[in-house]
């Protein structure tokens, strides 16, 4: 008889206090034979309510929560873009990146003045662990393009200046797939006067040519 998963309590309790990056490789056993479909379930629910059940998280274990969520210790957007899970439940999962985007990082990078550097790291990366972006770059990961590139829009519109970079960061890797929408969100945040951070322009004008690492 096989082992139950592990709760979304008992798995919250474990990701969210990993006291290091490496933490991920030696956790409970569970964490990493969690079933695509619980998987696609529970970060949907962790990233929709990250405002709610993370509000006092330090920043370091945000980062090693965010790098081990994005692939650096788990395949989770791997199992969530798999065959087993329903293309509504994949679509809800990643729209959730919005709101985690907009309802908690935003807030967070605002109103804490603690040391964000590995945090900040952590946030701008997410696009490039476990090749989320790539869901709208192959065959395959068409019914992703759209909430994709809503998450993305959500994120450029944040005020803080991780977000928007993270952002742009993601857009910069799909230009050569999706030009013309990466265009359209970036000449949208060029055109905003005051609402870029200064400091990100160039950056964003890489972006848009698609030149970015």
């Amino acid at each position: 008889m096989s082992e139950p998963e592990i709760t979304f309590e008992e798995w919250f309790g474990i990701i969210s206090n990993f006291e290091s990056s490496e933490a991920g490789w030696d956790t409970d056993d569970r964490v990493h034979a969690l079933r695509p479909q619980t998987v696609a379930s529970y970060l949907e629910r962790l990233l929709s309510n990250a405002h709610i059940l993370l509000p006092n998280i330090a920043p370091d274990r945000l980062a090693w929560m965010i790098w081990f969520f994005n692939g650096s210790c788990s395949s989770y957007w791997h199992d969530v873009r798999s065959l087993e899970v329903p293309i509504q439940a994949q679509i809800a999962t990643v729209r959730a990146l919005g709101t985690f985007y907009k309802a908690f990082l935003d807030r967070y990078f605002k109103s804490t003045n603690k040391d964000l550097t590995e945090a900040e790291s952590a946030v701008y990366m997410m696009w490039d662990m476990d090749c989320l972006e790539g869901a709208a770059m192959f065959p395959g990961g068409e019914h992703l393009v759209e909430p994709i590139f809503e998450v993305l829009g959500k994120a450029l519109r944040c005020k803080s200046k991780v977000c928007q970079e993270s952002a742009l960061h993601g857009l910069g890797h799909l230009e050569p797939y999706h030009s013309e929408r990466v265009h359209r969100e970036i000449d949208w945040a060029l055109s905003q006067n005051g609402h870029l951070h200064p400091s990100l322009k160039s950056y964003a004008c890489d972006a848009r040519k698609g030149c970015i690492q």
